[in-house]
């Protein structure tokens, strides 16, 4: 990585970093698990939210769905606007303020499980004009973990993996970034390196990345 100007290339998730859609997403799944007569998730039901929350529609669907209605059940998806489902989505405050300054990184890329609704959930909160591009699963071959989505970004950037950092939420984040050579941060992970809302991300990117370290002494730049 350039220590001296800092991240080239800053990569984030979208769901759980840059927004938070838990309600969204579970009415939007309720919504296509009813429409099959399967039963639907519950608030309360954190195992089956993970995954509503951090795997693609086709992911939820494999997972989800008995095989002989998954290909029913993808078309049906295709025409389910998530649109509908917008105002049940918040913005992560602090990433508008971070975005605009961007001390401590030169470009950013969003880097999603989403597939067509990326842009306009992004516009919805306010943040698709702060980011240079957005790239989902309809952009690659394969959803994270896969290391795909972040290859797409550094490739449209020419960004060498090492003067990149990826910050997401989840093991998939982490397995993608690992899988690409890209440094991890974690946001509000249960495993470290992790920072708590996009003033530490900015106060990382801004202090520690000359020296790849964050308080206490973890380096994000070693996970890799």
């Amino acid at each position: 990585m350039n220590r001296s100007n800092g991240v080239k290339l800053l990569l984030l998730d979208c769901d759980g970093v840059l927004i938070r859609s838990e309600r969204a997403n579970l009415a939007y799944y309720n919504h296509l698990f009813r429409a099959f007569g399967l039963p639907e998730v519950a608030e309360d039901d954190a195992a089956a939210l993970a995954r509503l929350h951090t795997l693609s529609t086709p992911q939820v669907i494999e997972t989800f769905f008995p095989p002989e209605a998954r290909d029913e059940a993808r078309a049906f998806a295709e025409g389910l606007d998530y649109l509908r489902f917008l105002p049940l989505l918040e913005p992560e405050p602090g990433w508008r303020e971070v975005l605009a300054r961007r001390r401590g990184f030169q470009r950013v890329a969003v880097a999603t499980n989403r597939g067509r609704s990326a842009h306009e959930v992004l516009a919805s909160v306010g943040l698709l004009d702060l980011v240079d591009r957005v790239v989902t699963v309809r952009d690659v071959a394969r959803p994270k973990p896969h290391p795909d989505l972040l290859l797409r970004a550094l490739d449209l950037f020419g960004c060498p993996p090492a003067e990149a950092l990826y910050v997401g939420d989840s093991e998939l984040d982490l397995s993608a970034a690992r899988a690409a050579g890209v440094a991890f941060l974690g946001f509000r992970t249960p495993f470290p390196p992790s920072v708590g809302s996009p003033r530490e991300v900015a106060t990382f990117l801004a202090n520690h990345g000359t020296s790849g370290t964050l308080p206490g002494g973890v380096s994000p730049f070693l996970v890799r």
